[in-house]
């Protein structure tokens, strides 16, 4: 059973082109600071341009991030309650270098609540998916994942990694 979730563990990320534009977008895990649980975010430019993206576009930004908490030990079969806290976002335009990326936080806690019980359990699947055509316009083209919440960690991906 552990190899069968040791498989499912290995995040999952798609790069999308639209108009000229080669995004990708991936996690890198869930890291515990001050308390709060944050889903590492990066968005790759693989262009060979620099694109601008509104604040409030990015996965980590507003509600454009779909997530699924799903208990991985006693508690199986019954996902997390969501709740959708209501934020404004600054319009700022957000600059991505062609080749390059950038990197955010998606905050679990305002969504789901208090999560440190699952912080040395085998924890919680945090599947998600983001519609990349918020930043490439667009027919919707969604990238997803899955990484784990608790005691097991993932490797964080090579500089490179997301454009290959």
């Amino acid at each position: 059973m552990k190899t069968f979730f040791g498989l499912i563990l290995s995040f999952l990320s798609f790069a999308v082109s639209a108009r000229g534009y080669s995004v990708n977008v991936l996690s890198t895990g869930v890291e515990v600071k001050g308390g709060q649980h944050l889903l590492e975010m990066q968005v790759w430019n693989c262009s060979n341009h620099d694109i601008e993206v509104p604040f409030g576009n990015l996965p980590w930004a507003g509600n454009t991030l779909g997530l699924v908490l799903y208990p991985v030990e006693k508690i199986r079969g019954v996902p997390l309650k969501e709740e959708s806290p209501i934020a404004d976002f600054p319009s700022t335009g957000i600059k991505i270098k062609a080749g390059g990326y950038i990197e955010g936080d998606a905050q679990l806690e305002p969504r789901f609540g208090d999560l440190s019980r699952y912080d040395k359990s085998d924890g919680l699947l945090v599947f998600w998916s983001y519609d990349v055509s918020w930043i490439t316009g667009g027919d919707p083209m969604i990238a997803a994942g899955v990484v784990p919440l608790g005691k097991t960690k993932l490797s964080a991906p090579s500089q490179k990694a997301g454009c290959q």
